[in-house]
């Protein structure tokens, strides 16, 4: 009876560790999902902050355009704008709204925020930012520059991809080398254990 409580509770312990063993494993995977979305929202946050600052920067430098009516002024604005890789397309409007200047080639309004669009297409990996023209509380316009995530930082989330995969891979390998040393050593055991019992019959 205590033989058999013996193996039932080396059984066990083995499905303990077995199960504790793929837990861990499990978790590191999806630690690292985590640890990639993380990366990602990062360079999203990123993008955003410097591209405001860019977005205050040219409303500052547009308010003297519009004041004095110079709509080269305003027109080489946008253009320098829409050169930035930040930056799908600019745009200038006045106090009501109405359209000063856009960037060459810019979509409309509508089908960049994907309102004219089935379930918003136009509008997947894009987002508007919106920053007012103002000098001592004086709102004359506003400027409006439409940022495309996705472009943009690709190439930094492909590199953050495979920093992830190596980092999976290297969790397979330890995985692998513990198995490996695993089945080494307990040949190497059931070797000795076979050696010592032919001396023995000897």
């Amino acid at each position: 009876m205590l033989q058999i409580n013996k193996k039932r509770l080396k059984r066990l312990w083995q499905f303990i560790v077995v199960v504790a063993c793929f837990s861990t494993v499990m978790m590191l995977f999806m630690y690292s999902n985590q640890l990639n979305n993380r990366n990602y929202k990062m360079l999203y946050d990123q993008t955003e902050s410097l591209s405001r600052v860019i977005l205050r920067q040219a409303a500052a430098s547009v308010n003297k355009a519009l004041a004095n009516d110079d709509m080269e002024a305003v027109q080489q604005l946008v253009t320098n704008l829409q050169n930035e890789p930040l930056i799908l397309d600019a745009a200038v409007y006045d106090v009501k709204g109405n359209l000063v200047a856009s960037s060459l080639g810019a979509m409309p309004l509508e089908q960049l925020t994907g309102l004219n669009t089935p379930l918003s297409v136009a509008s997947i990996g894009r987002q508007q930012l919106v920053e007012p023209i103002a000098e001592d509380g004086h709102i004359s316009g506003f400027v409006r520059i439409t940022l495309e995530h996705g472009q943009v930082i690709k190439a930094a989330s492909n590199r953050l991809e495979q920093s992830i995969n190596l980092v999976r891979a290297m969790i397979l390998v330890a995985i692998a080398t513990g198995a490996l040393l695993i089945f080494t050593f307990a040949n190497r055991k059931d070797l000795w254990r076979s050696t010592f019992l032919l001396k023995s019959n000897d």
